[in-house]
């Protein structure tokens, strides 16, 4: 059981909506018990620093920098069951939200859309979300085993808990690009 934080950079270089992502995904892990990993698609610079806001392990498929929703589904599937990734994290940006209902129809789990606070464990996993413009909130029951939460930003803010850890290239051993797999691979994304 892990939890996967997709942290999305724009030309190689992560903006701040990334290391909330980061910040969540391991505050996540840390109430489930379990690690904090992250995942990187194309060249990114300093991916590294990622393990400065909690995540143990980085993985990077850097074949393919032109975001294309159905291609990084792909990529994303394949390293969450790499990892048995319960809990998939994104930040609800534009590419987040294009990419959130296919991981979670793909990976048959539960998504809240814009979560701004931590979910709550007391029995069943809980995640707030704003509505109406803002006007209410709404608490919702995760109860399929996977899940799929995309941060709304500025809902936490990011914090440094960890240390630089190595980046895993991922792919690249197998001679494919991402979209592209091998055999290997998509026995990982089980498609």
């Amino acid at each position: 059981m892990a939890v996967l934080v997709f942290a999305e950079s724009a030309k190689g270089h992560f903006k701040k909506a990334a290391f909330e992502a980061v910040t969540y995904g391991k505050k996540v892990a840390d109430m489930l018990a379990t690690e904090c990993v992250a995942l990187t698609i194309g060249s990114t610079e300093n991916a590294e620093v990622l393990g400065e806001y909690g995540v143990t392990k980085i993985y990077n498929i850097p074949s393919h920098n032109d975001f294309d929703s159905q291609v990084y589904t792909l990529g994303i599937i394949s390293i969450a069951n790499l990892v048995n990734a319960d809990v998939v994290v994104l930040s609800h940006t534009a590419n987040g939200k294009s990419l959130a209902g296919r991981l979670a129809v793909r990976l048959n789990a539960a998504l809240v859309s814009g979560a701004n606070s931590l979910p709550t464990n007391n029995g069943s996993f809980n995640v707030k979300k704003s509505v109406y413009s803002g006007k209410a909130i709404v608490e919702y029951a995760l109860t399929s085993p996977k899940k799929v939460i995309s941060v709304m930003g500025n809902a936490i803010a990011p914090e440094k808990t960890g240390s630089a850890v190595a980046v895993q290239i991922t792919c690249s051993k197998n001679g494919c690009k991402i979209g592209e797999y091998s055999a290997r691979c998509r026995a990982i994304a089980g498609s």
